[in-house]
């Protein structure tokens, strides 16, 4: 098997051997070690017998594993160990395309389509992954389907023949191909003895490093809630969404027994199941590693208090991008509460199916003025943007975003903390943020110099900041 890695990803192997050592969780999802005697790729806190270090390698990420030939570990199931918040070294049109590739990109479309998306070359995206991450973007998308595909074998009664379908894979033959090749065993070896099922709802587990702060999350999604579309219910966050085949329903919920959230899925077809689940991932901040990031946080001595306050705090955002920029359109210069207002009117009006969703861009773009309780400048910027996106809203970028009339800083800024779940922005110019730090005990200076000691989290740091609030 070949052990070696792209020279941008080597890792710290005597760093790696202390922390596999010592299964501490705050590692986990940080690296993964492949065993040379035994073919099988682990989490660092795997619970089976630790392997001699000479017979041990390490990878930054578990694809690059995979691509090496290991398999993955049926005890410790590194296909749910949390995402990496980011990799040092990775360009910008590297992560780009792995959000795409994990949005379906790559079973929905060609590697050129990919690359015209992204504005490059086909070849010239080959060659980024290659020097970035040392594998193909096709054998990402193809670990990726794998192990979802082994994820849903073992955690839910789909037929075999949905399981290919939701994973992205264009045929049955080429599903218990790959999966051979890949775990040595096939489909249904991987199910065990679990059952077959023809149920409408599909459930799963989303696991996350704790300590997680679900009342947090709550408390913010209550506060955002549009009537409708969203509500929460003892402690349960439900919503209806839309798809290409029709209107959807989820639930979560935190799971009793486990690091994990449970999410409860109805869709009309399967064919979007991998794309929805990572924007729930992302909408709920799953893979976040709040240890690292209550480190540094705790440290201010201003905010230092309001992170241990709430241990586990996380960054929650919107369904989509999109959503999110239509949600801070509508919410410039107004509160909470009024942006609520319209935004439930502008769903209801889009409403053709009898339950609400958030509407979509063609639907926005086609309502009248009587529509819109807003100024007519906001009302042109939210119908540009609508109209320039209409039906094909998943090709919005906060780039994109930031060239329109009417859009300005404070406005990219929250998009990219609720829509695209980056980690380090801190909005320019909120007035609940400034009023927050003007009354903190603590707090000194300027917030916007204050926020540069807070890099690379200070999202985290605003919505720490959000939830002290008090108008």
């Amino acid at each position: 098997m070949d052990s070696e890695q792209p020279q941008a990803q080597v890792l710290d192997a005597d760093l790696c051997s202390r922390a596999r050592m010592s299964r501490d969780p705050r590692f986990d999802g940080e690296f993964f070690l492949a065993v040379k005697t035994t073919g099988i790729y682990c989490r660092p806190i795997c619970p089976a017998r630790a392997p001699a270090e000479k017979n041990v390698s390490y990878f930054r990420l578990a694809t690059q594993a995979a691509a090496a030939g290991y398999r993955p570990c049926l005890r410790c199931r590194p296909e749910s160990a949390p995402g990496s918040p980011a990799w040092e070294g990775t360009t910008t049109t590297v992560q780009r395309a792995l959000q795409l590739i994990r949005q379906n990109a790559l079973s929905e479309g060609s590697l050129g389509d990919l690359a015209d998306r992204l504005g490059i070359g086909e070849r010239y995206l080959r060659k980024l992954f290659q020097q970035e991450l040392g594998v193909s973007p096709q054998a990402v998308a193809l670990n990726q389907r794998l192990l979802f595909a082994k994820k849903l074998l073992a955690e839910t009664g789909l037929p075999l023949t949905e399981v290919a379908y939701a994973a992205g894979f264009g045929s049955v033959r080429r599903f218990n191909s790959a999966v051979k090749d890949h775990f040595r065993l096939t489909p249904s070896n991987l199910r065990g003895r679990r059952k077959a099922q023809g149920s409408a709802d599909i459930h799963l587990q989303l696991q996350y490093r704790p300590p997680y702060d679900w009342n947090g999350v709550v408390d913010f999604l209550s506060h955002h809630a549009i009537a409708g579309v969203e509500e929460i219910i003892d402690s349960r966050y439900l919503r209806n969404f839309r798809t290409t085949a029709g209107v959807a329903q989820l639930e979560i919920k935190p799971h009793k027994n486990k690091n994990a959230l449970e999410l409860r899925l109805q869709l009309p077809d399967n064919s979007r199941l991998m794309s929805t689940v990572g924007q729930v991932r992302r909408m709920f901040d799953l893979d976040a590693n709040p240890e690292q990031i209550s480190a540094l946080l705790q440290q201010d001595p201003a905010l230092g208090q309001l992170s241990k306050r709430s241990p586990g705090a996380r960054s929650p955002g919107h369904w989509s991008l999109f959503e999110s920029a239509v949600r801070a359109i509508v919410g410039q210069q107004v509160s909470t509460v009024a942006a609520r207002t319209v935004l439930a009117r502008l769903a209801k009006a889009c409403t053709k199916e009898g339950i609400v969703t958030f509407p979509g861009a063609a639907d926005i773009a086609a309502l009248t003025d009587e529509h819109f309780p807003m100024p007519s400048r906001r009302r042109e910027t939210l119908r540009s943007l609508c109209q320039t996106y209409s039906d094909r809203e998943d090709e919005l970028t906060l780039e994109a975003l930031a060239d329109f009339k009417g859009v300005g800083p404070w406005t990219v800024g929250m998009v990219a903390v609720r829509g695209a779940g980056d980690p380090d922005v801190f909005p320019t110019g909120d007035l609940g943020l400034e009023r927050t730090w003007a009354n903190l005990p603590g707090s000194e200076g300027k917030l916007n110099d204050a926020a540069a000691r807070w890099r690379p989290w200070r999202s985290y740091a605003a919505n720490l900041l959000w939830r002290s609030y008090t108008p």
